[in-house]
C-alpha cells in the first residue's frame, strides 16, 4: 500500500527541501564572528529605542524600519549574541524556499523545470551566505518572492474598494520590510498599466505612497545625500559598464561559469514569456528595467548584495524556455545551454562544499578575543582601527578587559602613519595588538606594523587568521 501511494516527484521535492534546510541550518549554526557591517548595524539597535530606529542610522548603515524593529525585539527578548541577531534572516531564508516553490507552481507546468528552479534556489551560495548574516538581504529576497506570488494571484481576480485598501496595507508591510519592494511594486504596476488591467488597482498604492513620502523625508533622503555611500556604491550606478554585469554575475552565481550561456537563457526567457505569458513578461521585464533606471538615477545601486532580491527573478526568466520546449533544433540548443550552465554550477558548488571551501566566514575575531580575555595583570591591549567596532560589540558579550583604542585617521590613505605615530607613543611594556580587517588599507597597515615590531619590539606570539591577526609584543 505504501509503495502504491509512493510519488517519486513529491519525494524529489522533499529531498530538495531537506537539502535547503540542511545547508541553511549548517551555515547558521557555525555561528561565525560578526563582520564589521553586522556589528555596526547591531550597534544602532543597542543605542536606540523603537521610535529612534525610524530615523537615519549611524555608522553608514541603512536598513528598513520593520527589519530593525523585528531584530531589536528578538535580541531584546532572546539575547544579544550573533545567533539571536541572525535569527530573522535565517527564518526569512527558510521561508523563501517554501514560497519560491509555490511561485514556481504558478509559473511552470513541467515537473523537471520546477525541480530545476527549486534546486538552483536551494543551493545558491549568496542566499546561503546571507541566511546567516545579520543584514536585511535575506528578507529582501523573501519580500521579492511574496510580491511576485501575490501578483500572480491578482491577475485574474476582482477586488472591492475595501480589499484594494487592505492590499495597500499589505504593500505597506512589504516596503517597511524591504527597500527593493519599491522596485518590485513599481514593476507590478507598470505591467498592470501596460496590459490595460483595471486601474482601480492603483487605489492600493495610496497607503504605501503616503508612508513612503513620510519615510523619505525622515530617513532615506539622508542616505541618498551621503557622500560616503555615493562613492562606495559608485560602480553600481554605472549601468553602461560591462564590468558591473560581470561583477554581479560573479556574485549572484558564484559557482557558475559561462555567463554568455546565461545571457542566452535570459534573452530566450523574455522571448518565451512575451509569447506565452504576456503579463508575467511585463512584470519581470519592468522589474529588471526599473532596477537599472534606479541605478542610473543613483537611487538604488545595481551591485552585488543589493541585487540579491533579483535572484528569484533571474531564475524564473532563465528556466522559463525549458517549460515550453518543442521537438526542434532551437529547443535542443536551449536545453543544451541550460544543462551546461546549471550542471557545471551544481558540480562546482558540490566540489567546493565537500572540500570545505564554501566558507561563510568574513572576520574570524572570536578565537583571538578568547586569547586576549586570558591576559595577565600588567599586559596591555591596543586595538587597530578595524578592531575598535569588533571589540566594542564583543565587550557586551564577553568579559573583555579595557583596551587602548587607535586614533582613527582623518585621512584613511595615511592610516599607516597614524598607526605608527600611535605605536611610538606607547610606553614600555607587554601588549596584545589586535588587527581586524575593516578597511581597504588593512593589508598595507598590517605589513607596516610587522616592520615596526621587528625594529622596535620583541614579538612574543603571533596569531594569524583569515581576516584578523593578534600580536603579543614587548616594547623595551
Amino acid at each position: 500500500m505504501i509503495l502504491k501511494n509512493f510519488n517519486v516527484r513529491n519525494f524529489i521535492f522533499i529531498l530538495i527541501f531537506l537539502l535547503a534546510i540542511y545547508l541553511r541550518l549548517d551555515a547558521y549554526l557555525i555561528n561565525n564572528s560578526f563582520f564589521t557591517d553586522e556589528i555596526l548595524l547591531a550597534q544602532n539597535i543597542f543605542e536606540r529605542n523603537y521610535a529612534g530606529l525610524f530615523l537615519p542610522l549611524k555608522y553608514f548603515q541603512s536598513a528598513p524600519y520593520l527589519f530593525l524593529v523585528i531584530s531589536k525585539f528578538i535580541s531584546s527578548t532572546l539575547g544579544i549574541n550573533e545567533l539571536c541577531f541572525r535569527w530573522f534572516p535565517f527564518i526569512s531564508s527558510l521561508t523563501s524556499v517554501v514560497l519560491f516553490y509555490m511561485l514556481l507552481k504558478e509559473y511552470f507546468k513541467n515537473f523537471q523545470v520546477k525541480a530545476l528552479g527549486l534546486f538552483t534556489f536551494a543551493i545558491s551560495y549568496p542566499l546561503l551566505f546571507y541566511s546567516q548574516a545579520f543584514k536585511q538581504y535575506s528578507s529582501d529576497v523573501l519580500v521579492s518572492i511574496i510580491i511576485l506570488f501575490v501578483v500572480s494571484k491578482l491577475e485574474n481576480i476582482k477586488l472591492s474598494p475595501l480589499q484594494y485598501f487592505l492590499l495597500g496595507f499589505f504593500w505597506l508591510i512589504c516596503v517597511m520590510l524591504s527597500f527593493p519592494a519599491y522596485i518590485m511594486l513599481a514593476g507590478f504596476f507598470a505591467a498592470w498599466i501596460i496590459t490595460r488591467k483595471n486601474l482601480r488597482m492603483l487605489l492600493s498604492l495610496i497607503v504605501p505612497f503616503i508612508f513612503s513620502l513620510f519615510y523619505y523625508v525622515y530617513n532615506l533622503s539622508n542616505v541618498a545625500a551621503s557622500q560616503y555611500l555615493s562613492e562606495y556604491w559608485q560602480k553600481g550606478f554605472d549601468i553602461f559598464s560591462a564590468g558591473i554585469y560581470k561583477l554581479n554575475f560573479e556574485f549572484l552565481f558564484q559557482y557558475y561559469s559561462f555567463p554568455l550561456l546565461f545571457l542566452i537563457l535570459l534573452v530566450a526567457g523574455f522571448c518565451y514569456l512575451y509569447k506565452y505569458k504576456r503579463f508575467y513578461f511585463w512584470n519581470l521585464f519592468s522589474v529588471t528595467l526599473i532596477t537599472l533606471i534606479a541605478a542610473f538615477l543613483k537611487i538604488y545601486p545595481f551591485e552585488r548584495r543589493l541585487c540579491l532580491f533579483l535572484i528569484p527573478v533571474l531564475i524564473l526568466i532563465s528556466i522559463y524556455p525549458l517549460d515550453n520546449l518543442k521537438d526542434n533544433i532551437k529547443s535542443k540548443l536551449l536545453l543544451f545551454a541550460a544543462l551546461i550552465f546549471f550542471g557545471f554550477g551544481y558540480f562546482n558548488f558540490a566540489k567546493e562544499y565537500v572540500r570545505g571551501n564554501a566558507s561563510y566566514l568574513r572576520q574570524d575575531v572570536k578565537p583571538l578575543l578568547r586569547i586576549i580575555s586570558s591576559k595577565k595583570e600588567g599586559e596591555n591591549i591596543y586595538l587597530y582601527y578595524g578592531a575598535l567596532t569588533s571589540y566594542s560589540y564583543y565587550s557586551k558579550i564577553y568579559p573583555l578587559p579595557a583596551a587602548i583604542g587607535a586614533v582613527y585617521p582623518a585621512d584613511e590613505k595615511l592610516s599607516d602613519k597614524y598607526m605608527i605615530s600611535d605605536f611610538n607613543r606607547l610606553p614600555a611594556g607587554t601588549y596584545y595588538i589586535l588587527f581586524v580587517k575593516g578597511s581597504w588599507t588593512f593589508d598595507k597597515d598590517l605589513e607596516c606594523a610587522k616592520k615596526w615590531f621587528n625594529q622596535n619590539a620583541e614579538i612574543l606570539d603571533e596569531y594569524g587568521l583569515k581576516s584578523a591577526s593578534l600580536f603579543k609584543i614587548k616594547i623595551k
